[in-house]
């Protein structure tokens, strides 16, 4: 079968290119190795954050264009996505990531109000305790998305378009050239231009193509605990905790992140944003790094102790789910060596999901060759010395 496009991966990042493509009339196949919905990847769940205050500028301004383009995909499919609730961003001295996560919110132009932590209390008894001496402030137009509705509603927009999800196919082989070949489990596909967006599997496909981009695979642990009183916390905003004293073994930088009860009746949802290594295909059975895997448990639990210990001793509801780190956390978003016409992107390291319509956007541009709307030089692969093996071009 010939085509425009061929995207590999029908997770957010994925779909959202193929909705690109196929709204521009583009002849667009999605293959997807699972059946439709599932909850194999990194895309699933009720909710995701949705913020500009990142210490990066470069994904504070890819999140206010995603805002616009979500709004978009509301307006098309009369799906309510986004729910404003506000974050309220948490430091200890001093405080470099609340400042640079601040500045970077207002030059994107959103509203912040530092708070102290009597403000907190006053404002939302019972959110969570913030030490003396830490300081916090409230991004007032973040909020959530509601995310496996957004993957419902870009498929079924993708459909609209003319596009094809081929899911339940596995991908074997890729053979690159001017017109691209997929070989699945089912069918042969070729196409003018490919992108590659599977996220933890992203490693193992680029493997074969020659990039070995250095991808960790981060199975993280969500547990949604009772609040003392249902509907304590409605009109709370969430929270990120950079303030903590992570073990050393967590090497990546750590935050713990926590929702008012949105998914759960009477369930407030924390997580920590770390994880112990695993393999995709496996990752509710293999630990890859040898770390006690109840240790983030252990970290979660001791954190609710002393910030939130009316939720009582043990979780609900304990749920994982996968990031795909980068050593320097920030993504990659690329074309293959010698193959301009098949692009990539991977490591969202649990930010992708809030720019999934902007990076889709871009991994389309990458693949049919054209001017890339965003300078994303500094997420190039080629920041990792010995990522390309040379004998395979």
């Amino acid at each position: 079968m010939m085509t425009d496009c061929i995207v590999i991966g029908g997770g957010v990042v994925g779909s959202s290119a193929a909705y690109h493509l196929a709204g521009e009339g583009k002849q667009t196949v999605l293959i997807e190795q699972f059946p439709l919905p599932h909850t194999r990847g990194s895309s699933h769940g009720p909710t995701r954050v949705i913020r500009t205050s990142y210490t990066n500028v470069l994904y504070s301004k890819m999140t206010v264009e995603a805002f616009h383009l979500w709004q978009r995909l509301e307006e098309e499919t009369k799906c309510k996505l986004y729910r404003k609730t506000g974050m309220l961003v948490i430091d200890k001295p001093p405080f470099s990531t609340l400042e640079k996560a601040k500045k970077t919110a207002l030059l994107s132009g959103g509203e912040c109000v530092e708070l102290s932590p009597a403000d907190v209390q006053q404002l939302y008894p019972g959110l969570v305790t913030i030490p003396s001496g830490h300081r916090a402030f409230l991004e007032k137009g973040a909020g959530t998305l509601k995310a496996d509705k957004a993957l419902a509603c870009l498929r079924e927009q993708i459909k609209k378009f003319g596009g094809r999800i081929q899911d339940g196919e596995k991908v074997e082989r890729i053979i690159p050239g001017k017109v691209v070949t997929v070989i699945t489990n089912q069918a042969t596909y070729q196409a003018k231009s490919l992108i590659i967006a599977c996220g933890a599997w992203t490693r193992q496909v680029l493997q074969a193509l020659g990039v070995n981009v250095p991808l960790k695979v981060v199975r993280t642990t969500v547990c949604f605990w009772k609040e003392p009183n249902e509907g304590q916390s409605e009109g709370f905003p969430i929270f990120c905790d950079y303030g903590i004293h992570p073990p050393k073994h967590f090497t990546l930088p750590c935050f713990v992140y926590g929702f008012p009860s949105i998914e759960y009746p009477g369930l407030r949802k924390l997580g920590i944003h770390q994880g112990i290594e695993t393999h995709p295909d496996v990752r509710d059975e293999v630990c890859l790094d040898n770390t006690d895997s109840t240790s983030d448990m252990s970290f979660l639990f001791n954190y609710m102790k002393t910030r939130l210990p009316e939720c009582g001793d043990k979780p609900s509801i304990v749920e994982n789910c996968m990031y795909s780190m980068t050593p320097d956390e920030d993504f990659i978003v690329d074309t293959l060596p010698h193959h301009p016409n098949i692009s990539f992107g991977c490591g969202f390291s649990g930010h992708g999901f809030k720019m999934a319509p902007v990076l889709g956007r871009i991994l389309g541009e990458l693949a049919l060759g054209r001017k890339v709307s965003y300078d994303i030089s500094c997420l190039s692969l080629k920041r990792f010395p010995g990522a390309i093996n040379v004998s395979k071009y």
